[in-house]
């Protein structure tokens, strides 16, 4: 079958600690867009998913270090129980006790804080802060850009929120990530859940990841205020290091949630 793979340099082939094959080719500096948009493109007939930023043999030596029993197919199907939207909700929840914090509501001040911040987490208020989207702003590249990768890891997979449950370890555990008693840390399965429902409400797809950074191409982004504001809620509650990258909310509903490209980092 003929695909881009053959064409790409580098190829390296290897398995994951539960078997996965993984195949990597590399290109030249500056190429990485143009590779994996036509990689995508063969992933109706190949049935592997391009991931920016690895090599096969990287990608599979890091597997060696979780445990077996939370990676690779059958951990994937014990995934597909959960219902990602609900564990999506459940994180902003999450993030909203955390930001409200253990605070005195009778103390006026006090009470005065937990107001603003209830409205960082109301998708009118915060359609209201932003306002009209009149341009589609161009979205962040923040590792891409910066650091342009010359390698594409390709992962046997359906969609790019099962690469996650694949190959784990191409994204970090987030122990900086605070939470309320609700669900107080951000465990590495939320990554799965959280891109599985960007996918279906977005279109969102994997496009690269490592370590503490990751970025999504978007094919059905909000473009509106409204919905904006909902999504911009959903990464700042998945990312709150967005506020050191973008700001408040309303400055990820409107520079980030309505592109077609996505940029998440966690310090």
């Amino acid at each position: 079958m003929e695909t881009l793979l053959n064409r790409l340099d580098g190829i390296e082939r290897a398995e994951t600690v539960t078997g996965v094959p993984l195949v990597s080719g590399t290109f030249p500096a500056g190429e990485h867009d143009r590779v994996w948009r036509a990689l995508r493109a063969e992933h109706r007939r190949t049935g592997l998913w391009p991931v920016l930023g690895w090599t096969a043999g990287s990608a599979a030596e890091g597997t060696y270090g979780w445990c077996h029993r939370r990676q690779g197919p059958d951990w994937l199907a014990a995934l597909r129980t959960v219902d990602p939207a609900e564990r999506m909700a459940l994180i902003v929840r999450s993030k909203l006790e955390w930001t409200l914090g253990d605070g005195d509501p009778s103390d006026p001040q006090v009470a005065a804080w937990h107001e603003e911040d209830r409205a960082a987490f109301d998708p009118g208020r915060v359609a209201e802060a932003t306002g009209p989207l009149r341009e589609v702003p161009p979205g962040i590249r923040r590792q891409t850009e910066r650091y342009p990768p010359t390698e594409v890891l390709l992962v046997p997979a359906a969609a790019g929120h099962e690469v996650f449950a694949l190959v784990p370890g191409l994204l970090l555990i987030m122990n900086n990530w605070m939470g309320g008693p609700s669900h107080p840390g951000l465990r590495y399965a939320d990554h799965v859940f959280v891109l599985r429902h960007w996918e279906d409400a977005w279109g969102a797809e994997l496009y690269h990841c490592r370590g503490d950074s990751l970025e999504l191409a978007v094919t059905r982004p909000p473009r509106d205020a409204l919905t904006a504001a909902s999504c911009a809620i959903e990464q700042w509650s998945y990312c709150d290091d967005l506020s050191q990258m973008l700001g408040e909310v309303h400055d990820v509903a409107r520079e980030q949630a309505p592109a077609d490209h996505w940029s998440f980092w966690w310090d």
